[in-house]
């Protein structure tokens, strides 16, 4: 499919929000959750890379959110494309979606991680109401990348919470420290044995810490298909 960026907007240093639209349909048919690939030809060759929409449903429109990775091919050329560029994309794809919509889900992500946590917020909150508890952790304070908007979600939906966290914080920072695993007990909040069966556990951020918390989980006696992740190098 053919996408043209609409508008663009700096979230932190080297971190965009990307507006598309599709010029020749009238919607898009996608999950909150799931992930679009972009095609770049260099020299020659097809280069994909899959980043996942960071917007609920609506029309033919979408949202990405990506970081400007140093030697990436595909990343530094989304960052030099101006309102009205053109790009060639796959549909829509990817299972890492809300599963249950009726049970408890606690969110955790880290850094870009929070795509598709914002798509199946923003999607499913004013519609579900869902019990969820989104746990978020950066290295510093401006790397929250959507906070207010969570924030607001947070003060209008008793149902949601929001957690961030923040490892390297300057001294004004008041809230929580260190990184997502330290924070597990707060945000799963267990109080009886059983509880551990009707919650599902969502996971999205870099390789080393999705791999530390499923282990973590794991240990705890989450069932694996209780642990829903996605996570990327």
């Amino acid at each position: 499919m053919k996408a043209r960026l609409l508008s663009w907007k700096e979230l932190a240093p080297e971190v965009r929000h990307f507006e598309f639209d599709l010029p020749d349909r009238e919607e898009l048919h996608f999950t909150p959750g799931q992930f679009v690939s972009v095609l770049q030809a260099i020299n020659g060759k097809e280069i994909t890379r899959a980043y996942s929409i960071a917007s609920p449903r609506d029309g033919n429109r979408f949202a990405l959110c990506l970081n400007r990775v140093q030697e990436g091919l595909v990343s530094n050329y989304l960052f030099r494309l101006q309102p009205g560029d053109e790009v060639e994309m796959h549909e829509p794809l990817g299972y890492f979606t809300l599963r249950h919509a009726g049970r408890r889900a606690v969110f955790i992500a880290t850094g870009t991680g929070i795509a598709p946590f914002r798509s199946m917020l923003l999607d499913h909150l004013p519609k579900l109401r869902p019990q969820v508890t989104l746990l978020f952790g950066v290295r510093y304070e401006y790397g929250l990348l959507y906070r207010g908007e969570l924030e607001e979600l947070a003060g209008a939906y008793p149902s949601f919470r929001f957690v961030p966290t923040v490892t390297r914080p300057e001294t004004s920072w008041t809230g929580r420290t260190g990184r997502v695993q330290q924070h597990l007990d707060e945000v799963l909040a267990l109080h009886t044995p059983d509880e551990i069966f009707n919650v599902d556990v969502y996971i999205c951020g870099l390789k080393e810490m999705v791999d530390d918390v499923r282990r973590e989980l794991k240990q705890r006696g989450f069932d694996r298909k209780q642990i829903i992740y996605e996570k990327y190098d």
